[in-house]
Parts: structure tokens; C-alpha cells; sequence
């Protein structure tokens, strides 16, 4: 395993600046739904919410117009001093990854390296000490990052400017750590449905070109959590998620971006695909439960009547 691509992964999340002045303005940026370009949509804790000691797995949408797969880094980072918010692991940059051992890769705050190592974390048993009870039922936040850089790092290493960071995408993720009596558990999304039929999934379903489609997220039972609040006068209140969709996709157009529960449905128009252009793609759904669980699904369309175009060269 070429460990210089954890290098080269962990001073970017660390905050390093990139100076490459070939960040696109405003006014080029495709609009927020659209898949064009390698994108981490979203990243899920499994569970959302743990006591300390307890262990996490991780799992991240990451999508990319022509399914060209990325080296995955993922690093955690303990609560600061500032409230347990945190902005990113400060990560010193003579640390040698090369060399490393486990435990002092586990210290920098290491904790996978897909596709070798799955992401993997457990809060430290002393991590809530120190707190009052009411704060500890409330948590702290455990800030989690990833960084997918290309395969190529694989075989390739990392060597001064061989990476372009244009290339590279990150995403965080704040893991809630608490003592709380109604800890949460993330959504799950089962089945998705257009115009109100649901589809099997794996099903490639077919459209007619440049009509508005009723794309829809039905929520497995029990997706809806109620749950235990402390309030800012320190009483406790029963709430009830209000769980929203973000949808994206590769091609047609997403007229509505965002949807809320219990209308988890959005409408999204076919293309009008053009001779040696893309006539297929996929519609994805990520849904929050707005406490930090999450579950996502998609769906893989193609125009009716049309013919796959040549496929892009890797």
C-alpha cells in the first residue's frame, strides 16, 4: 500500500491551501443537483449516534458522471475546546504515514483507506468526561472527513504535483457522541417510484424524452423517530423528525431540488438527447433526518427508443 497518498489526502483535509488558481467563478458552477464532475454527496455514520466506546462504520455516496471509482482517505478528529464544533483536523505535516504504526496512524487520526481499509471509529471512553449530565445526554460532535483522490494513486504514488487537487473532492460529516437516552438511528429509504409506480430496484426504467417525471422516496416504517430534546431551559421536550431529500442527477433537469417529508417527491424532466450524447443516466435521493442520520437511493433511467451512444474513453 502506497502510503504517501495518505500524505498527500491528510494535508489537503487538513486545511492546506491549494494554490492552483483554477477553481471555476461563480457564474460556471453547474447548478447544485447536477452530477458533472466527481461528488461526494453524502456521507452516513452507522449508527448516526453513539455512546463513547462504541464503535462506527462509514459509507459514502461518492458519484461521478463517467463511474470512475477514487481512492478513498478518511480521518477523525475529537471535539476542540470551542463547544465540540470543530473545523478540521490539524494534522502535522512532517508526519511520516510511510512509516507509521498502527496506533500512531490511529493517533493522527486515521481511520480508513478504502479500498483497503474500511472506515472504522470509536470514540474514546473518556471523551464525554467532565460534562454535566444534561450535556451529556446532548453530546458533543466528532468532526469525520474523507478525501477521494484518483485511483491512480493506487499504482502511481503521490510525488510532488502529480495529483491536480481539481481532481480531488472532500466532504465532512459530525458523528454525535452522547449519553442520550433516545439515541438516534439513521432512515431508510425503500423503494423509489416515478409518477406514483414504485420500481424494483436494479430495474433500468424507460422514459419518453423531455416529459416531467414524479420522482418519489417511500421511507421504511419507523424512519420517523421521535425523540428526547433539552430545550435551552433545560426541560425536556418530545420532538418528532422532519426528515428532507436532496435529489440529484446526471442528466434532464431537477425543477425541484429539495423536498420535505411526507411529500418526498420531486419533479424531474427527461432530456431530449442529441445524436452521440447521453440518453441514459441516474436520479439520486439523499434523505436527512435533520440529527445527522441519513439514507439514500437511486434510480437508473434510459430515453425509450433511443440507442447508447460509443462510451466515453477512460
Amino acid at each position: 500500500m502506497r502510503f504517501s497518498a495518505l500524505a498527500a489526502a491528510t494535508l489537503l483535509l487538513a486545511g492546506c491551501p491549494i494554490g492552483n488558481n483554477k477553481y471555476p467563478k461563480p457564474s460556471e458552477l453547474s447548478p447544485s443537483w447536477y452530477v458533472d464532475r466527481l461528488r461526494v454527496l453524502a456521507v452516513r455514520a452507522d449508527p448516526p449516534e453513539v455512546a463513547p466506546g462504541e464503535e462506527v462504520r462509514f459509507e459514502a455516496l461518492v458519484v461521478h458522471p463517467n463511474d470512475k471509482a477514487g481512492v478513498r482517505v478518511w480521518l477523525a478528529c475529537p471535539p476542540d475546546d470551542a463547544g465540540g464544533i470543530g473545523f478540521g483536523c490539524t494534522i502535522d505535516p512532517s508526519f511520516d504515514f510511510a512509516s507509521a504504526s498502527a496506533e500512531e496512524l490511529e493517533e493522527a487520526g486515521f481511520i480508513g483507506f478504502e479500498p483497503l481499509i474500511p472506515p472504522r471509529y470509536t470514540p474514546p471512553l473518556d471523551l464525554l468526561e467532565g460534562l454535566s449530565e444534561a450535556e451529556a445526554s446532548e453530546g458533543v460532535y466528532v468532526l469525520v472527513q474523507i478525501a477521494v483522490l484518483p485511483s491512480s494513486v493506487l499504482t502511481e504514488g503521490f510525488e510532488g504535483d502529480s495529483i491536480d487537487f481539481n481532481d480531488v473532492e472532500a466532504a465532512y460529516k459530525r458523528l454525535v457522541v452522547s449519553e442520550a437516552s433516545t439515541p438516534n438511528n439513521n432512515p431508510a429509504i425503500v423503494a423509489m417510484s416515478v409518477d406514483g409506480v414504485e420500481i424494483p430496484s436494479g430495474t433500468v426504467v424507460e422514459l419518453d424524452r423531455d416529459q416531467p417525471y414524479e420522482i418519489g422516496a417511500r421511507l421504511a416504517e419507523g424512519s420517523v423517530e421521535t425523540y428526547t430534546y433539552l430545550n435551552r431551559d433545560g426541560d425536556e421536550e418530545q420532538r418528532t423528525e422532519e426528515p428532507y431529500v436532496h435529489w440529484y442527477a446526471d442528466g434532464g433537469a431537477v425543477e425541484e431540488e429539495v423536498t420535505l417529508f411526507p411529500y418526498l417527491e420531486a419533479t424531474w424532466r427527461s432530456p431530449v438527447p442529441e445524436d452521440g450524447k447521453r440518453n441514459r443516466g441516474t436520479i439520486w435521493a439523499v434523505v436527512r433526518d435533520r440529527r445527522g442520520g441519513m439514507a439514500w437511493a437511486s434510480l437508473d433511467w434510459r430515453i425509450r427508443g433511443t440507442v447508447d451512444p460509443t462510451p466515453p474513453t477512460p
